[in-house]
């Protein structure tokens, strides 16, 4: 029997619920709340694929790209997971280039599309996320997600966007888009039943 409900709930992003029902999606969930893995922000960033080109570092606003990966990039870190087909990889300014320590910072990861998953505290399910480009902040945590977001939360919710602002660390979901026409779809799966007493 499935358990997709048969009137999914529309929700323009002018209106004034918009926001506060993208903060329930992550945490109105039949179980409790979906909190990211907590043991994944000490765990080591792996950085894998096909070729890398590293530079001396190229300042661009406020932080300097000092690396390209590119061809089947893979990012992980815990439980938390990304794959593209491109990542750049940034430092501050004050630390990256010549001199600096190049330690990343930010990474801007591109695919067809890219790829975000995380096993969430508690019940251990999976988080999965696809949009066009996946920018992930390695100090705050945070991940932006652009273009054509599908954020599903196995067996709980599912959310479809322009935009959308991930925590990793606590798994706090935020999104949406001001443009006209514009909106986001939220899903909420209902609570299995129990299968009744003497049900194989």
């Amino acid at each position: 029997m499935s358990t997709t409900p048969s009137n999914p709930v529309h929700v323009g992003v002018d209106s004034p619920l918009a926001r506060a029902l993208l903060l329930l999606a992550a945490v109105l969930l039949p179980a409790g709340p979906a909190l990211a893995l907590s043991t994944d922000r000490n765990q080591p960033l792996d950085i894998k694929a096909q070729y890398q080109r590293l530079t001396q570092g190229r300042a661009t606003g406020s932080d300097t790209n000092f690396g390209t990966l590119t061809g089947n990039v893979r990012v992980e870190q815990g439980s938390l997971k990304a794959q593209g087909d491109e990542a750049k990889l940034y430092d501050t300014a004050k630390g990256g280039g010549a001199g600096g320590d190049n330690q990343v910072r930010r990474i801007v990861l591109t695919g067809k599309p890219a790829r975000l998953e995380q096993r969430m505290d508690g019940d251990g399910g999976l988080m999965k996320a696809t949009a066009a480009t996946i920018e992930f902040n390695t100090d705050t945590g945070v991940a932006d997600l652009n273009g054509d977001v599908v954020v599903v939360q196995e067996g709980r919710s599912e959310f479809r966007g322009a935009q959308m602002t991930y925590n990793t660390n606590t798994g706090a979901m935020e999104g949406g888009s001001s443009a006209p026409g514009s909106e986001v779809h939220l899903r909420f799966l209902p609570k299995t039943a129990p299968p009744a007493a003497g049900t194989p």
